[in-house]
């Protein structure tokens, strides 16, 4: 797979090639990288320029060079170890020095190999949910959530519940947004195409039901603007 869609330096292909998988791999690689680490061996398995071997962003992407050198960098971490441990020449020093990059805390061992580690798991070990945890969108809670996943609820009515406040019911005027032709009717007044708000607010059952609640629960009106 890897080698299908990179070159020989490691960079990805420029052109295109079918592929029904691909193009999410492509997408979700930038995203997941920055969690993928290294337990440093012999170094032959890590690109020394594009994996995240000593900081949580490759080298590749702190130095400015244009495509056409890049391809000529293809070293391995391998490439700097020895026997007695790692071994830099000068310049690359200087360079992991200002970069704040501490290399004598960063073991290796020559008579190992390399082992790919997914950070974000106490294992090292990567599976699709910790990914999907790891790298997703975190939004707040909304405040009707509490209330809407109960115990004492039955199922059917909290995912009722959860629908109605995403804006999801699946009424007339949601599914002819669809592009899915439809006659809509209120199946409550007959009076008016069907919708959400027209259920809840506008129809005369629901203004009926409505003045039944506030008056036997003793609640504030429910209006428009409620909704």
């Amino acid at each position: 797979m890897y080698a299908k869609f990179h070159i020989k330096s490691g960079d990805r292909i420029k052109y295109h090639k079918c592929s029904s998988f691909w193009p999410g791999i492509k997408f979700a690689e930038p995203i997941n990288k920055p969690f993928i680490g290294w337990i440093i061996g012999n170094g032959k398995k890590i690109d020394f320029w594009r994996d995240t071997w000593a900081t949580s962003i490759p080298f590749r992407e702190h130095i400015d060079l244009p495509n056409h050198l890049w391809k000529l960098c293809i070293a391995k971490v391998s490439d700097f170890i020895n026997p007695d441990g790692w071994n830099f020449p000068t310049d690359i020093s200087l360079v992991l020095l200002a970069m704040g990059i501490n290399i004598s805390s960063i073991t290796c061992n020559q008579n190992s190999v390399d082992l790919r580690i997914w950070q974000p798991d106490i294992h090292g070990n990567f599976s699709l949910k910790n990914a999907f945890e790891s790298t997703r969108t975190r939004l707040g809670t909304a405040w009707w959530w509490m209330y809407t996943w109960l115990q004492c609820l039955h199922p059917d009515l909290s995912g009722f519940a959860w629908k109605l406040m995403n804006r999801i019911l699946p009424t007339d005027n949601l599914i002819q947004r669809k592009g899915i032709p439809l006659v809509s009717i209120c199946n409550q007044c007959g009076l008016t195409a069907e919708s959400a708000h027209h259920l809840f607010f506008e129809c005369n059952v629901a203004k009926v039901l409505w003045s039944w609640v506030t008056s036997t629960f003793n609640i504030a009106a429910v209006d428009d603007n409620d909704s």
